[in-house]
């Protein structure tokens, strides 16, 4: 039987898009199985470092999903050493001797160290700060620090500058950090709540060449004002 050259083409067509209809299907079946889920976080590790800025209690436990982290409990002032914790979505958790907690769900980023901080407002009501630390390496004969004001009583702010005289922090508020800031070792830094007459000094001899640091400060009045310094490496 003899079939023309024009009805061959168009069997051809028919079963080219039967065939086109089929595979078109079984990808919208394999689409519609495979769901997202939004609730799926890549997994990995992060650290964190804990400390005590609140000086309404003489000792905190930390605990991270239940898990209390070793080495705690801390006074104020007190850090922990860096403490490995899963990525995703963490509850953490500092407990007071006098049975009082704050909590925080954070989502830590795998990879990322961190440290978080305990404090209180004037009121006395707690939280906790998290902020992301720069483990990064420093030049030579210098020092890496990034400084932080955690006392909600200095309105004005406080002014970190080298002894020489030059202001590098102005204004620094309460819950604020700077960048990180490479200084030279053997030069001191001296610090100031704005307005405040009374100067205190960082010693040369606390900041060694190649260390990261973080400085916090904490006080209720210009005169008791206080650095207090995290090495984070």
């Amino acid at each position: 039987m003899f079939i023309s050259h024009n009805k061959t083409m168009k069997i051809f067509i028919k079963r080219y898009s039967a065939l086109l209809f089929v595979s078109f299907a079984l990808l919208l079946l394999i689409s519609s199985c495979q769901k997202h889920d939004p609730d799926v976080i890549v997994r990995g590790e992060s650290k964190i470092k804990f400390v005590n800025a609140t000086q309404t209690e003489t000792e905190q436990e930390v605990y991270v999903d239940d898990q209390i982290v070793p080495n705690t409990a801390l006074a104020f002032g007190g850090n922990t050493d860096y403490f490995k914790a899963a990525s995703g979505n963490r509850n953490i958790k500092y407990a007071g001797s006098s049975g009082i907690s704050t909590q925080l769900s954070f989502n830590f980023t795998p990879s990322i160290t961190y440290s978080a901080f305990l404090v209180a407002d004037r009121s006395g009501n707690r939280e906790i700060l998290t902020y992301e630390d720069n483990l990064g390496t420093t030049g030579q004969n210098m020092a890496k620090i990034r400084l932080i004001n955690l006392t909600p009583y200095y309105t004005t702010g406080i002014n970190v500058s080298l002894l020489a005289g030059t202001q590098f922090v102005n204004a620094l508020l309460y819950k604020e950090s700077t960048n990180y800031f490479s200084v030279d070792t053997g030069v001191a830094l001296r610090y100031t709540v704005v307005g405040g007459g009374t100067i205190k000094t960082i010693a040369a001899t606390e900041l060694e060449a190649g260390k990261i640091y973080t400085i916090w400060f904490s006080g209720t009045t210009a005169a008791t004002i206080e650095a207090h310094i995290v090495m984070n490496n």
